[in-house]
């Protein structure tokens, strides 16, 4: 069974879930996930997990994402980028590069963003396009989210080019349009394109129809650009973090709050954590079993 993760560079018109069905086929895989869903018509970086990486997933999706988006000013969609119809037009006042650099200082930081009715959220049991596809009102969330950096690329009269930082759950259709907001008119997104994920970057992805054998990275070379690794080379501590076992703070006398225990060989065991009862607790077994 194959362990490891891939680099896509997700296509436009494909979902997250369409690429993760094509690369079960093309691995012949039981388990395959992706850590942060791009959206059909956004491109880019989607770092996908196969069989047992699926269970570092979790530690992936939490981290800072950077962005490269176009939003056209003047017009708003039903969804805020250019697959959904027109519901709204405003004049475009003129634009400087003065001007877009103060909205966007404006908007860096933490804020709360109301989640968009198009989006996969989920309210009382039904996914929020649910709710828009059979036009039924609901209370949309809020949830607070963190700008590291908004930077301009380009811009000319009718559309800003820029790139952005942000936390996990932070849309950038919603982004686009309270930039377009504090611009004084409305806007949609017509092009979204993740570029990295920490460290990672898509330079380094493969499109679906290239991706083949060398394409699947080890676990150990993945997780540990998120989760701090430790290494045990005693026999008897390894069986237990197999098996799930509590660790000693004795071990790792530093307290660590999160980690990866690794053998000697760089295999990925399992994603340990601090307890406060006196000891490490096994949060994720992540045992390769081709070893």
């Amino acid at each position: 069974m194959k362990n490891g993760f891939l680099l896509v560079d997700k296509e436009s018109s494909y979902t997250s879930r369409d690429v993760c069905n094509i690369i079960a086929k093309i691995y012949d895989a039981k388990k395959v996930g992706h850590a942060g869903t791009l959206d059909p018509f956004a491109t880019g970086l989607l770092i996908v997990g196969l069989n047992n990486a699926t269970k570092a997933l979790t530690y992936i999706e939490g981290q800072y994402k950077t962005y490269e988006a176009t939003l056209l000013l003047g017009q708003r969609t039903s969804s805020g980028d250019h697959t959904d119809e027109i519901i709204e037009e405003k004049p475009v006042p003129s634009l400087n590069k003065e001007m877009i650099e103060e909205v966007f200082s404006s908007l860096k930081g933490e804020s709360e963003q109301v989640v968009p009715k198009t989006s996969a959220v989920h309210v009382n049991g039904r996914k929020l396009y649910q709710y828009a596809h059979l036009n039924q009102e609901v209370e949309l969330p809020k949830r607070t989210i963190d700008v590291k950096e908004l930077k301009l690329i380009s811009f000319d009269k009718n559309s800003v080019k820029f790139e952005t930082t942000v936390s996990k759950g932070t849309y950038i259709r919603v982004l686009g349009e309270t930039i377009a907001k504090k611009l004084g008119t409305v806007g949609h997104l017509t092009s979204l394109r993740r570029t990295k994920i920490l460290g990672l970057d898509v330079k380094d992805a493969s499109t679906i129809k290239n991706l083949n054998e060398n394409s699947v990275i080890p676990m150990y070379d993945i997780i540990s650009q998120f989760v701090s690794i430790r290494i045990l080379d005693n026999e008897e501590e390894l069986k237990k973090a197999r098996h799930g076992g509590k660790l000693s703070l004795k071990l790792f006398p530093e307290q660590l709050d999160t980690f990866c225990v690794c053998d000697k060989d760089k295999h990925t065991i399992a994603i340990y954590k601090y307890s406060e009862l006196g000891y490490y607790e096994c949060a994720r077994g992540l045992d390769n079993e081709d070893y």
